[in-house]
């Protein structure tokens, strides 16, 4: 069967993979089963767009569950992915619901079951061989589980540890298909303990990124450093946050179909002390500095920046010298960063610098400051991939040493009053300033992906010069 990959793009994502992304995928799903040896059900998105919230619906794109995503590359809701790495027969079944072409009508394409073109588009198309009507999920989840010596079942929810206590994320769709999960091997009096998290397992195989992983998150930074190029050649034009963030994102969005990271921050001033504003629609001042936290999509990839400017086009003498004292913590910690070195000790390596040269080179010049925190205002890093924040969503993973092909963000800040007299001069400012870059890990060093995005002093006055 010929398929159409500008018609089935939209619910398959090859990854950059091309040709070989049925490949990439399959060799995903084999070495997770090689990793957990029994029984696995995997859950995608339950619902698309306005399948809760109605009101919603005309600003949320389906974006898929990125476990699903990254076993099988789907992008469509409603669809389970069971393995089974004991099986003689069928070690990979795809449960979608059946075609619906007066839905296809109203919304496109989506994979489904119920007739012989629609089975074996999804065939050809995901390069899983044994799919199946979802509503025979539960039956065949049975008659699986009784099948295996081993009585047990794996799936993936977010399970980590705070304060001490092991504790899951419960709001999520994940945790309520392992709820389903539970109740049903209670019901067929499994033996206790039997579901299992695979959550543990499936992040070691995830976070490395590949070759095509890097590629796209290579290419979500170039999107994103151009659209930030030219909102500062055009800063001159804008009165207030919400013009900033319309222009960043048309041009950022203008070149990518695959949306933006998450929204944007657009902080002008003492907003820019907020470290999740996102109210974005104050008028800015000249005399003020602007925080954009900002970053589109390539594929399944992300790329999240973060860069501080002065409104008016040219840094003032105290503006300079907090920005810089911020910018030479990022430095030191992509110096820094590797595998083998964790992110905790990032963390120690950032602040340790920050504070030191706020001591040294701001109070020591005279300056007096009230910051907004203790210490550290917040972690230097958290992990990137198939989401814009990956990993263990309790960042259990700080205290351990980082594997080759991991992403990072590499995220200082500096948060709060400050006041200082410079050449006869007296500045007294509220300043939130924070640098973002993204960096992958190699065995020695790491790559900087967004190293050609401007940062420094010199190209950010340039580029609001029109230069």
């Amino acid at each position: 069967m010929k398929t159409n990959k500008k018609v089935h793009s939209g619910i398959f994502r090859d990854g950059g993979a091309g040709n070989h992304a049925k490949r990439r995928y399959r060799d995903r799903r084999r070495k997770l089963m090689e990793r957990e040896g029994s029984l696995m059900a995997v859950t995608g998105v339950p619902y698309g767009p306005g399948g809760k919230t109605v009101w919603a619906y005309s600003h949320s794109p389906t974006y898929q569950e990125p476990s699903m995503m990254y076993l099988t590359g789907i992008n469509q809701n409603n669809v389970i992915l069971l393995l089974d790495p004991k099986s003689k027969v069928s070690k990979e079944i795809l449960f979608v619901g059946r075609k619906d072409r007066i839905m296809e009508f109203w919304e496109g394409v989506r994979f489904g079951v119920g007739d012989r073109e629609s089975l074996k588009e999804v065939q050809s198309v995901t390069g899983i061989k044994d799919v199946r009507d979802i509503g025979e999920f539960k039956d065949v989840l049975k008659e699986r589980f009784f099948a295996n010596k081993k009585k047990a079942l794996g799936t993936f929810w977010y399970e980590g540890i705070r304060k001490g206590r092991k504790t899951s994320i419960t709001t999520d769709h994940n945790y309520d298909f392992k709820q389903k999960l539970a109740g049903w091997l209670r019901e067929w009096k499994a033996p206790k303990g039997a579901l299992r998290n695979i959550m543990a397992n499936h992040f070691d195989l995830r976070l490395p990124l590949d070759k095509y992983d890097i590629q796209n998150a290579r290419k979500a930074q170039e999107i994103t450093g151009e659209g930030f190029k030219a909102m500062l050649k055009n800063f001159g034009e804008f009165k207030n946050e919400c013009q900033v963030q319309g222009f960043l994102e048309g041009k950022m969005l203008m070149n990518t179909p695959y949306g933006l990271s998450y929204p944007s921050i657009v902080a002008s001033g003492v907003n820019a002390t907020i470290l999740h504003y996102m109210k974005n629609d104050d008028p800015i001042s000249k005399n003020e500095m602007m925080l954009i936290d900002f970053g589109v999509r390539w594929m399944t990839m992300h790329a999240d920046i973060t860069r501080t400017f002065p409104v008016s086009g040219k840094f003032n003498p105290m503006q300079k010298m907090l920005y810089e004292i911020v910018l030479r913590g990022q430095r030191e910690v992509e110096k820094t960063a590797r595998a083998g070195i964790t992110v905790e000790e990032l963390n120690e390596v950032c602040w340790e610098v920050i504070n030191n040269e706020l001591e040294k080179k701001f109070r020591g010049s005279g300056g007096k400051c009230k910051l907004r925190y203790e210490n550290r205002p917040h972690g230097v890093s958290h992990l990137m991939g198939e989401q814009e924040h990956d990993g263990d969503p309790f960042r259990n993973y700080a205290t351990q040493p980082m594997q080759a092909g991991w992403m990072i963000s590499n995220e200082p800040g500096l948060y709060g009053d400050f006041k200082i007299r410079l050449n006869g001069k007296t500045y007294d400012e509220t300043i939130g300033i924070r640098i973002e870059d993204n960096l992958v890990m190699t065995p020695k060093s790491c790559m900087n992906l967004s190293r050609n995005i401007p940062k420094s002093v010199k190209d950010i006055e340039r580029l609001m010069a029109g230069n």
